[in-house]
């Protein structure tokens, strides 16, 4: 089939990654990808390397966009689209649009929810959403239950490593937790900034925290940095491209998210074997079991947050065994339910429907 992908933003992060792994999937699977993107995406380059045709569109009035959506029309129609896959509510909505003006043949459509806000994706042929708990949102809000579908994330597991047994972290002088994601308030980096405080109250072990991403949140966090005078002890690393490097420079990783509806990160710590805390949003619910491979902590109450972040720090220090325990679990999990191969499985049996 021809498959057109669709994505119109201006940021790298979890929904933009997941639109690669789509990309690269359905072209594994034997189908003509070609995909839209907003002429200011900082991933085209990621694109083009996946050998995939790129068309660009200007998105200049959101969602109101008369010429993205004619642009989108046209693409459309010159590459005789079977289907057309939208990511995010922006390119759904537009794209739903363009397709309505096509004439003389049917263009499905696939709508994916990256988040709970789910109302553009209604009315949609198909509808796939990251977790169960969107699914649910999706089918409440008026989508018809057979025509959507939960479709988690994958990860490309080529360059995997093997979990190995780690000697405990008791032996190291200096211990470096590492987080990654987009800058925003939702990401709960506060979260990460203020455990380090903790852990010199709790812990006589050298803390220091390595920060990746970039938004518009980082010169608030620069600012409790500063407050809590902890400027030698957190590094912001900017937009990463190496992850493996990233996670080589680590010894625990941690996802202190406020809301996640899935966290590409943690499969990215699975990878890379690296012992996970992450709090209990609920995309990390539907990848994670607690103790089992990973540490799990409340987000309820807000207040003390980072008091049980730095307390399953110090677990993972002190308890070699558990924190090799959770390790191997999670590679294994990784395999089972979140490999390239499980992805390519499911999005053939979606694409089949159409």
């Amino acid at each position: 089939m021809k498959i057109v992908n669709i994505i119109l933003t201006s940021q790298n992060g979890g929904a933009e990654q997941a639109f690669l792994d789509y990309s690269s999937a359905l072209k594994n699977l034997g189908h003509e990808v070609v995909a839209i993107l907003k002429t200011d995406a900082p991933y085209v380059d990621e694109v083009k390397k996946l050998g995939i045709a790129v068309k660009k569109t200007d998105n200049k009035f959101g969602y109101y966009d008369f010429l993205a959506v004619k642009n989108i029309k046209k693409i459309l129609e010159e590459e005789k689209a079977d289907i057309a896959i939208s990511h995010i509510g922006r390119a759904t909505v537009l794209t739903r649009k363009a397709i309505r003006k096509i004439k003389g043949k049917k263009v499905f459509q696939i709508a994916v929810n990256h988040s709970g806000n789910v109302r553009r994706s209604i009315g949609a042929d198909i509808v796939l959403s990251v977790n169960k708990r969107i699914f649910f949102d999706t089918v409440e809000s008026g989508q018809s239950e057979e025509r959507s579908f939960v479709i988690p994330n994958a990860i490309d597991l080529s360059d995997a490593l093997e979990a190995k047994f780690h000697d405990s972290l008791q032996t190291k002088e200096k211990i470096v937790i590492g987080t990654i994601g987009r800058l925003d308030r939702s990401k709960g980096f506060d979260y990460a900034i203020k455990t380090l405080k903790i852990l010199e109250k709790i812990s006589d072990k050298n803390f220091v925290l390595k920060i990746a991403g970039d938004g518009y949140y980082e010169p608030v966090l620069r600012d409790l940095v500063k407050q809590m005078g902890l400027e030698n002890k957190v590094e912001f690393l900017g937009w990463i491209k190496n992850k493996k490097e990233f996670f080589d420079s680590i010894d625990i990783f941690c996802l202190p998210s406020k809301n996640e509806p899935f966290g590409i990160v943690i499969l990215e710590a699975m990878k890379f074997a690296k012992p996970i805390i992450s709090t209990d949003a609920d995309g990390p619910l539907e990848i994670l079991t607690n103790e089992l491979d990973s540490l799990m902590v409340d987000l309820s109450p807000q207040s003390n947050v980072e008091e049980r972040i730095a307390k399953a720090v110090v677990r993972i220090v002190n308890e070699p065994e558990l924190m090799n325990k959770m390790v191997s679990n999670a590679s294994q999990k990784l395999r089972d339910k979140f490999s390239y191969k499980a992805l390519e499985k499911r999005l053939a049996e979606i694409v089949g429907k159409v």
